[in-house]
């Protein structure tokens, strides 16, 4: 299911969950990183790391993370950085910055334990 972001989806969490997903496989034009991606959103979905987050957050988040998971060298380290950019407001605009370092630290933390 492709994920339009121009209009706030009922379930921003599930939504941006997809998006993980979706987001890898339309970047790169294939579906290698689905299963890892699949499984991390499954345990991001668990630790209810989107929950709480609006849509416009939610998306940025879950770009980031896709983003980060398939190009970066260091994932883990690129997430805590975001993290703390954000939270001393050199990151992108959010809605609720607290809630967008929390989710980016969860993501760090659940990616360092898969």
């Amino acid at each position: 299911m492709t994920t339009t972001t121009s209009a706030a989806p009922a379930d921003p969490e599930s939504a941006g969950l997809e998006l993980l997903v979706q987001a890898a496989e339309d970047a790169t034009g294939s579906s290698a990183f689905r299963a890892v991606l699949q499984d991390l959103a499954g345990l991001l979905h668990a630790e209810g790391a989107l929950t709480g987050l609006g849509w416009v957050d939610a998306r940025l988040v879950a770009a980031a993370l896709s983003f980060d998971v398939c190009t970066a060298a260091d994932p883990i380290a690129s997430l805590r950085g975001r993290a703390a950019a954000v939270r001393a407001g050199r990151g992108p605009r959010c809605v609720n910055p607290a809630g967008v370092a929390q989710a980016l630290d969860v993501a760090a933390t659940v990616l360092d334990v898969m």
